[in-house]
């Protein structure tokens, strides 16, 4: 059993695994969080590629002048983002193409 913090900022996810598709991953906001198809392909609901600094500094000003969240919780944004293991998401990628 493995834990991890993953950045996540939308509800889209893959709500069905076709043939050959294993969950690797499951979270509380996404189902199928996590899903190896065959030995080649990789899908991650979550953002790996976002950290918290870039979430903050370039997502977070846009998605509040755009009206989608209130700018008064962005505390409680900044702590949540704190938690984030990028690094972690990133090794676990980097670990699937090498092997």
């Amino acid at each position: 059993y493995l834990e991890w913090n993953l950045l996540q900022s939308h509800n889209d996810e893959v709500s069905f695994l076709g043939e050959g598709a294993v969950l690797v991953a499951s979270s509380k906001r996404c189902k199928n969080e996590i899903v190896l198809v065959r030995d080649n392909i990789l899908s991650m609901q979550s953002h790996p590629d976002l950290t918290p600094d870039l979430m903050m500094e370039k997502i977070w000003p846009a998605v509040v002048r755009k009206g989608y969240v209130d700018p008064a919780s962005e505390k409680e944004v900044r702590r949540e983002m704190s938690k984030v293991d990028t690094d972690r998401s990133l090794d676990f990628i980097r670990d699937f193409f090498r092997s």
